[in-house]
């Protein structure tokens, strides 16, 4: 752990509510623990300028137009006034408006850009500016991600670290925690914002096969998102009223991922670490998810659970009945998972790890 104490700004554009922006608020809450000073900024309309509020983090309404004088200058008031050491950007808009502000503060500081989605880069001139040329670092919360920047976009490796997501295994402790909607039946739950790639679609398809299967079965759809009404209108669609409860958003997904007894997380793209998988495991829940972006470096097939294919809602229903019927591998799988969590995802070490990044970085550039 480093002795520096740090300013450090977050910024996001993202007005949405996910893992990305869940992870920047955590973090945030985990290194004010530690004795930084940490603040963010974002849209006064998002999710996250409330729930920095609500979590005690200092926070700055901020629109993030690109190519927008006063918005620049504005943050750049806020870097200088502040002291910023770090600026942390996480989407594009405010990757433009911060570093280009960062720039002309007046005060230097490092800035990090993490990158939370294995979505394309492009290769045009202006991905590599933002990516590889502008900031001091760039952040990965998978090492898919960094692998594909690397040898897709050609931008430098030495400037790029895989960071997942970190748990919080006391929180998400199966030992510590009550169940909270609990049926009589047996459950799968999803877990994530509801967004087209995001795959619900498929576990609703699997449905009617699990059901024909088990017929005391029943679903959990965890989230919120632009997807919704679709979502609703498929379970219409499929006469799966009695059997799919959208919970909405949820702020007690232990207790959620208690209730359960296999995750399904069926994306088919744009995904890191997923940390809904990573909190199940960490719940000793068993988890079937599909080979997309950097979940395979997590769900080890036959170890830790069931790595199927994207778009196939066939082998959802299969591995889900398979492992209805073994619940040993139930718990196999459950057990292997909060070790891997433990192990490696655990917040802790995610902490140390960007602390670290952050000290090595403010050291090359005072020339130590």
């Amino acid at each position: 752990m480093t002795e520096i104490k740090l300013t450090i700004l977050h910024t996001e554009s993202s007005t949405g509510w996910g893992g990305q922006e869940i992870r920047i608020v955590n973090e945030a809450l985990g290194m004010l623990k530690r004795g930084h000073r940490v603040c963010i900024a974002a849209p006064v309309q998002s999710v996250i300028l409330r729930k920095a509020g609500d979590a005690g983090i200092p926070s700055f309404p901020l629109p993030f137009r690109k190519k927008n004088l006063p918005d620049i200058c504005r943050l750049g008031k806020i870097i200088k006034r502040e002291k910023v050491d770090i600026v942390n950007t996480h989407s594009s808009s405010d990757s433009w408006v911060a570093t280009i502000a960062a720039g002309f503060s007046g005060s230097t500081p490092l800035v990090l850009r993490t990158r939370h989605l294995s979505t394309p880069i492009s290769g045009n001139f202006l991905s590599r500016l933002i990516y590889n040329r502008l900031p001091d670092a760039v952040i990965t919360t998978g090492e898919e991600i960094r692998r594909r920047m690397i040898n897709v976009n050609r931008f430098d490796g030495g400037k790029i670290v895989s960071i997942p997501t970190g748990v919080d295994t006391e929180r998400f402790d199966p030992e510590k925690v009550t169940a909270g909607p609990r049926s009589n039946g047996f459950s799968i739950g999803m877990v994530s914002v509801l967004r087209s790639w995001k795959g619900h679609k498929y576990l609703l398809e699997a449905a009617p096969s699990i059901l024909k299967e088990l017929p005391e079965a029943n679903f959990y759809i965890v989230g919120d998102g632009p997807m919704s009404q679709n979502i609703r209108n498929m379970i219409r669609e499929l006469s799966l009223e009695d059997k799919v409860l959208m919970l909405g958003h949820r702020d007690d997904i232990p207790e959620i991922l208690a209730s359960m007894d296999v995750l399904v997380h069926p994306s088919y793209g744009h995904e890191g670490v997923p940390q809904s998988v990573l909190q199940a495991m960490a719940m000793e829940r068993p988890v079937v998810a599909s080979d997309a972006g950097a979940v395979r470096e997590i769900v080890i097939d036959g170890k830790t659970g069931f790595l199927i294919e994207p778009e196939n809602p066939e082998q959802i229903a299969r591995k889900v009945c398979e492992l209805y019927y073994d619940p040993e591998l139930r718990t196999k799988f459950g057990k292997e998972g909060r070790r891997l969590v433990e192990q490696n995802y655990s917040v802790g070490p995610m902490l140390d790890k960007i602390e670290s990044l952050y000290e090595r970085l403010l050291k090359s550039k005072k020339g130590m």
